[in-house]
């Protein structure tokens, strides 16, 4: 008694999932042994529902298909009553002789301006073209006793070879019976027409819309192996037999490959009416019985007996088996899987509901090698990789570009300012007041802009700073350098980074200015275009050589060289590599040059206005 107390109190009272498991195991077992014996009777009334049920949407299926084709026939009438001319051109068919019908088209046709008429015969054509179900249509003349056979690559016309009172008969027969299979046409009709048990037809009086008169009839023919394609592709799982039925009880269509009723009145027609119960036909049987529409054909499902027996065999012994497998191991698998799983389930969880909150330290501990162990691996391994990814692709990169570009700034070295204090010195001793004034003043102007902590300006800012620095090489050469500078005004007030034009100005000064010519030029131009901003220098110096230029290309085509690109010199490298730091790999420097003739250089920066960098 103690040990039991102890169990409840250890696995059961303070643990809420264990009571769970234990009742409901407790639960389900005593169900399914007191339901046991009721099961078998259960199941098999299910089987009954079910092949019924089956049978009952395998008619239906089949119902659809006989109700298109009713309606396609009924349209094709329609159609051809519907049109005048059709109408006229199948009336003159029938109630003139052959020869007389075909000359008549051939006037038609050869009217001035008369417009070329359809007949009849292709719009049935067309309709056979169009549902591959019908296997050809018969047009028959009452007047003048022939008939037209029309095939989807054929056409015959004939004349009726029995007598006349047993045609009339016949023909007395359809009008009442619109449905019939071809094997009941008797002798009236040759081998092509009296095919076989596998097609039946349907018959459509026809008459004169003008005086009412009965003039012949159309007899549509189908090919009933078609109803069974079309079941194999809608309901591939037949259940039961499936049969189609005229009006009368005559059976135009039977599943049943052999011993079928195709072709003959069922037997038990009067015994159809009763679909609730089991009803004697060839054996006990229930039936489902379908009205196809307002075409007078019905489809009946019949589930035999002996079909349900085989299942409920196999039922009774599935069902003894499982009982006792169930039993006997349902409460013990359940109690110990389940809880192991619920439990390994539980601590995934709670892990990541941490990795949620933004903890990517979480590791899951999770013992054993199944599919929750697998899980549990590729978790931490996630987190691992997010951690590495992030401190990699985040934090150093960052730290790297932010060096690169202090470095890269650093390496831009003032070297103009020794060659303006010699200028400055030598038009000391040699020239007035004025003009060594004018330098300085234009040197301090740029010391001042130089020493500027910041490292944003204005595009009109980094032009100026640019002609202050020619102004001093103009003054120096003596009208050997002539400067032009154009700037649009809509892009005067955009940010630029600071000194990104000041070392392409330079790059002509050191290696294209020709000092001992007095022809020297260089223009810079700043305009937009879309949303860029374009900053050409183009001069007449000495230009680069056609190898060094493609080596310089080169390099600026190159993925981010950010360190120790171009050694110490300030060339066009730094300033390409600082404008896609700055601004991304969409913008940069170009370069165009011809030795003797002189360089263009193009910098290409996104528009931004104040408080955008």
């Amino acid at each position: 008694m103690n040990k039991l107390r102890r169990f409840y109190l250890n696995h059961l009272k303070r643990k809420m999932f264990n009571k769970i498991i234990l009742i409901y195991s407790a639960v389900m077992m005593v169900l399914f042994l007191i339901a046991a014996v009721m099961v078998y009777q259960y199941q098999v009334q299910r089987i009954i529902r079910e092949e019924s049920d089956a049978n009952l949407k395998t008619a239906q299926v089949l119902s659809i298909y006989l109700n298109r084709q009713y309606e396609n026939i009924q349209t094709l009438v329609q159609q051809i009553y519907g049109d005048a001319a059709l109408s006229d051109d199948l009336i003159y068919f029938l109630n003139h002789r052959y020869e007389d019908y075909l000359g008549h088209r051939l006037h038609l046709f050869s009217r001035p301006g008369e417009q070329r008429v359809q007949s009849f015969s292709s719009v049935l054509k067309s309709y056979l073209e169009q549902n591959p179900g019908a296997s050809g249509v018969t047009i028959f003349s009452y007047p003048k006793d022939f008939y037209m056979q029309i095939r989807p690559q054929s056409q015959q016309l004939k004349y009726e070879n029995g007598s006349k009172p047993d045609w009339e008969s016949w023909f007395s027969e359809r009008k009442h019976y619109g449905w019939d299979t071809m094997n009941r046409y008797g002798p009236f009709l040759d081998a092509a027409v009296n095919a076989s048990s596998g097609t039946y037809s349907y018959f459509r009086e026809l008459q004169d819309p003008w005086t009412l008169e009965k003039v012949g009839m159309m007899m549509a023919e189908f090919d009933a192996g078609q109803l069974s394609a079309w079941l194999k592709t809608r309901a591939p799982d037949v259940r039961g037999r499936i049969l189609v039925m005229s009006s009368r009880g005559t059976v135009i269509y039977d599943s049943e490959e052999t011993g079928g009723y195709a072709g003959q009145t069922y037997p038990y027609l009067h015994q159809l009416d009763n679909t609730e119960k089991w009803i004697p036909l060839d054996e006990m049987s229930k039936v489902n019985v379908l009205s196809v529409g307002n075409a007078e054909l019905s489809v009946v499902g019949i589930v035999s007996k002996s079909s349900i027996h085989d299942s409920t065999v196999r039922l009774r012994n599935t069902l003894i088996v499982v009982t006792l497998l169930f039993v006997t191991a349902s409460f013990l698998v359940t109690f110990t899987v389940m809880r192991k799983h619920s439990k390994k389930i539980q601590r995934i969880i709670r892990s990541m509901s941490r990795i949620g909150e933004g903890d990517l330290s979480v590791r899951i501990q999770m013992p054993g090698e199944d599919e929750l162990q697998q899980i549990s691996v590729r978790v931490n391994d996630m987190c691992e990789r997010l951690e590495l990814y992030i401190d990699k692709m985040y934090t150093s990169e960052i730290r790297q570009k932010h060096a690169e570009l202090v470095a890269l700034q650093s390496q831009i070295q003032p070297h103009f300012l020794y060659n303006t204090l010699e200028s400055i010195r030598m038009r000391a001793h040699t020239s007035g007041a004025k003009e060594v004034g004018q330098m300085i003043y234009n040197l301090s102007v740029m010391f001042r802009s130089m020493v500027k902590k910041d490292t944003i300006v204005t595009v009109q800012e980094e032009i100026e700073l640019c002609s202050i620095y020619l102004d001093l090489f103009r003054i120096r050469y003596e009208g050997r350098l002539a400067v032009g500078i154009e700037l649009d005004r809509e892009i005067g007030g955009c940010r630029i980074t600071k000194l990104l034009i000041q070392p392409i100005v330079e790059n002509y000064i050191v290696h294209g200015f020709r000092s001992l010519e007095s022809d020297n030029e260089i223009s810079l131009s700043a305009v937009r275009e879309e949303e860029r901003i374009v900053i050409t220098v183009a001069d007449n110096g000495k230009g680069i050589p056609a190898g060094r230029l493609e080596e310089i290309r080169r390099m600026l085509s190159a993925p981010s060289q950010p360190s120790g690109v171009g050694g110490s010199s300030i060339g066009l490298i730094n300033v390409h590599e600082r404008i896609r730091m700055n601004y991304g790999e969409d913008y940069g420097v170009t370069v165009c040059s011809e030795e003797g003739k002189g360089t263009v250089v193009r910098v290409r920066i996104p528009i931004l206005r104040e408080g955008f960098m």
